[in-house]
């Protein structure tokens, strides 16, 4: 997964806000969707490409000025890495 914050200038309303919302709920697998004013956040599979989220906002009505993307580790990568058998010391009895 990975977290996109999205900078949207012309989403200032609460009803604004809530149809952002609605418009990256769309997206397949997005969870975590947060709007305030002028901005959004949300979490998303990798598969997810910018264009498709500037796509998805620009038909709801509003448009992107900015795209900040921020990789999170997810609870399956976490087991991956336990399994390979890279595990703290400490972790160990």
């Amino acid at each position: 997964m990975k977290t996109l914050k999205i900078q949207i200038p012309n989403m200032q309303s609460s009803h604004c806000q809530m149809r952002v919302n609605k418009a990256l709920g769309t997206i397949l697998g997005a969870t975590n969707i947060r709007t305030q004013s002028g901005v959004a956040s949300a979490s998303l599979p990798m598969e997810a490409t910018s264009a498709e989220v500037i796509s998805t906002i620009e038909n709801a009505g509003y448009y992107v000025t900015d795209i900040e993307e921020e990789n999170e580790i997810t609870f399956s990568e976490t087991e991956s890495t336990i399994e390979n058998g890279i595990v703290n010391d400490h972790c160990r009895d």
